[in-house]
């Protein structure tokens, strides 16, 4: 039995004031319900604090004497009601399509939040003022946020997300979690990973095509706060900026608080999502079939990675077997870094300086395009080495307070452009420039992976004699500058 969505399409996204949501929405007023799951942050959940109290209901907010449960009843019924007194309404007919039965008495029926009331608060409503928790607990704006169902399946259901509860009904998942999204949409509520997993199942293919009309935001997003960066933080200027701009929610602790772990490292799924948002969440249909081997759509960063590949920001790493992996959970290294927002930025042509700006980063490194860019943007500057020098530190993984800094600097332009070198020593004494290194003699077609013990190996060989030469001894494949990627140790 499929129940048709039919509120009105005159509900149209309002969102130009709201933090997170994508940029192209506002365009049109119908998306697919597997795009409208896309606009949704995933993120960990906590309902520490929660009483359900704290949502006020059921009000009169028309001041006609009937509350929103009479409300609801008066427009469900597939007859016209009675009532017992005043507006407590009596009798009429209702379907209850969790389940397929049908009821005349009104005291059979529950009022269902489609979106839970304890789900609400740990995915954001903790955040909002009593008001803003009194209107969601009341939403007539939105259909399908309150519904007439059978009152024992309605606790059965309880608090539970789509992850542990589905309606019994068969041929009513669709319907169910497309009703859940755009409620959670309408409302800015995240969605943790494994509702997430849940959600992407149902919403794929033909009813994840389905087009649905977006319904008007009822709330926008408040600025996140972090509890472990204060003001005092290095970064605090970028990192609030990030939160700000919906790239980064952090994670909800147990106590209900929510963090930003500044000195953890940035795995490479974030690093996804973060690129993800920060180009504002462009419409994009992801692939049935993942081009990743170590990434399905069941992964909660799908969408952002096969974006990345689709965009060619990553094309992550060949395996002896043929297939391609991008080892989501990996720390991005600070010259994968680099090469991340090379690639956003479209590549743009750039000559590399003949003298490196950091001490740690030579002329042949493989990312050294990308690193010099990143350092004649003022996106990096280093760290200071003394004796007026700069490093890099190219395979040290990125920390997510840097991280911050970076794309801050990235979007709203750097700081002064790292200079071309150092030649001071270290008592100050001014330096002559080193002297240009002695061309290698040409080694030819002499050497195989084969011959390497480790990646590290290969590439310092490739190193030595690509920029004279090239890829004389045909070490890389696919001509990223990077050899023998299949040895122990590639990047």
């Amino acid at each position: 039995m499929s129940r048709i969505i039919s509120w009105s399409a005159s509900l149209v996204l309002a969102a130009s004031a709201v933090i997170g949501l994508p940029q192209t929405a506002g365009a049109a007023d119908t998306a697919s319900a597997a795009t409208v799951l896309s606009y949704l942050s995933v993120g960990e959940e906590s309902n520490a604090g929660y009483d359900r109290s704290s949502f006020e209901h059921w009000i009169d907010a028309d001041g006609d004497g009937c509350d929103t449960r009479a409300e609801v009843l008066q427009q469900e019924s597939l007859v016209p009601v009675t009532m017992s007194s005043g507006c407590t309404v009596a009798t009429g007919q209702w379907m209850s399509w969790y389940d397929g039965n049908t009821w005349t008495n009104a005291s059979d029926v529950d009022i269902d939040h489609m979106v839970p009331l304890a789900e609400a608060w740990g995915s954001g409503a903790r955040n909002w003022t009593a008001s803003q928790r009194r209107d969601y607990a009341n939403d007539l704006g939105l259909p399908v946020a309150l519904e007439a169902v059978t009152d024992n399946v309605n606790q059965s259901k309880s608090d539970q997300d789509p992850s542990t509860w589905m309606p019994p009904l068969t041929g009513s998942a669709c319907d169910y979690a497309t009703d859940w999204t755009l409620v959670k949409y309408r409302w800015n509520l995240s969605i943790d990973p494994a509702e997430h997993t849940a959600l992407a199942s149902v919403l794929k293919d033909d009813c994840g095509a389905r087009q649905v009309a977006l319904p008007a935001v009822a709330i926008t997003a408040a600025p996140v706060s972090f509890g472990d960066v204060p003001p005092s933080t290095q970064f605090y200027t970028e990192i609030s900026w990030l939160a700000a701009q919906g790239i980064s929610t952090g994670w909800v602790e147990a106590d209900g608080s929510r963090t930003y772990r500044p000195l953890s490292p940035v795995a490479r799924d974030a690093m996804a999502a973060f690129l993800y948002r920060l180009a504002g969440k462009p419409v994009f249909t992801s692939p049935a079939v993942s081009p990743f081997a170590d990434v399905d759509s069941s992964n909660q960063f799908y969408k952002e990675i096969t974006w990345l590949s689709a965009m060619n920001i990553s094309t992550g790493w060949p395996e002896p077997d043929g297939r391609r992996t991008f080892r989501p959970l990996e720390p991005v290294n600070r010259d994968a870094m680099a090469a991340f927002l090379y690639r956003s930025a479209g590549s743009p042509w750039f000559q590399a300086p003949p003298s490196s700006p950091f001490v740690d980063v030579s002329t042949g490194n493989m990312f050294y395009q990308q690193i010099t860019w990143l350092a004649s943007m003022g996106i990096s500057t280093g760290w200071d080495a003394g004796s007026g020098c700069q490093a890099f530190q190219p395979v040290q993984p990125v920390a997510r307070d840097a991280m911050a800094a970076f794309i801050f600097r990235f979007v709203n332009g750097g700081t002064s452009p790292v200079g071309s070198g150092c030649n001071t020593g270290g008592g100050g004494t001014v330096l002559p420039p080193p002297p240009p290194p002695t061309q290698p003699a040409n080694p030819g077609d002499t050497k195989n992976c084969g011959d390497f013990d480790t990646w590290q190996a290969a590439q310092s060989w490739f190193d030595t004699y690509y920029p004279y030469y090239g890829d004389v001894a045909r070490l890389d494949s696919d001509g990223d500058r990077i050899a023998c990627e299949t040895l122990p140790g590639h990047p």
